[in-house]
């Protein structure tokens, strides 16, 4: 029974499964802590492969009490959707049998993370962007490489390393090279169309800025933002890859719409 002098600890409240499909979601069907499927199809069926656990017990032991003593709590209360993530099986066992300091911690960091990008996902999918950025994004699933080769973009013309730090090596390297091959044809079909009176590049822009800017908010890795705004690209542009959705908001880090410089 939850301990009466600590308002947090309430009766344990059911799982909907409106709720449990809510906690499927915000882990995108994957365990945030070893990085396995939530779900496995046998047959004809999905079977689950999770359990919704709390990240603060809701009838902790003495001895968990006291290790937990004094740490950040998400939520008002322990039952509250901010308190349980989707876990497998296995590692819900496990932290279940292991709640040490650290192991809490670091369920706090991940649930943390997975709220602001939650946040920043409904925040996004409210801002339209132009339908006619499809035509933009087939432009680069249909060209040929030999003129793709042609409009490859001089590597010193690059803004990147003004803003993103070498602690995102990975992403400056991804952009980097999207930038590079892609860049000057982006540009150009963005001009084009924009002649063409096919789509108005200055809304465009604006919307990919305002994106940016909500994502920015809510989320404090770079990597994070630019994961968050090619999910909202892709979710605007039914059947475009990702990589193509990479390539436009890479297109808009170069441009100044994605990413502030950094502070000297």
């Amino acid at each position: 029974m939850p301990e009466l002098n600590d308002p947090y600890l309430i009766a344990r409240v059911s799982i909907t499964e409106n709720t449990d499909n809510a906690h499927l979601l915000e882990v995108d069907g994957i365990c945030p802590l070893c990085g396995n499927y939530l779900l496995i199809q046998k047959g004809k069926r999905m079977n689950k492969k999770y359990q919704i656990a709390h990240i603060y017990p809701n009838s902790p032991l003495p001895l968990e009490v006291k290790e937990l003593h004094g740490l950040e709590r998400l939520g008002t209360n322990c039952e509250e959707f901010e308190n349980k993530v989707a876990l497998c099986k296995d590692c819900h066992g496990y932290y279940d049998d292991h709640k040490t300091k650290e192991e809490y911690l670091k369920l706090v960091k991940i649930k943390k993370r997975l709220l602001a990008a939650s946040k920043a996902k409904i925040s996004t999918s409210h801002q339209d962007i132009e339908e006619e950025i499809v035509l933009v994004i087939n432009s680069l699933m249909s060209i040929d490489p030999v003129t793709l080769q042609k409009m490859e973009l001089e590597y010193k013309a690059l803004k990147i390393s003004s803003k993103i730090e070498m602690t995102y090596s990975i992403l400056k390297a991804k952009i980097e090279t999207y930038v590079c091959v892609y860049f000057n044809l982006i540009k150009e079909t963005f001009q084009n169309l924009d002649q063409e009176n096919k789509l108005n590049f200055d809304l465009v822009a604006s919307e990919v800025r305002s994106s940016f800017l909500k994502c920015d908010k809510e989320i404090v890795s770079k990597s994070e933002i630019f994961e968050a705004l090619v999910k909202w690209l892709k979710s605007k542009s039914n059947g475009s890859s990702s990589e193509a959705c990479e390539a436009v908001i890479s297109y808009f880090v170069q441009s100044c719409e994605v990413f502030h410089e950094i502070s000297q």
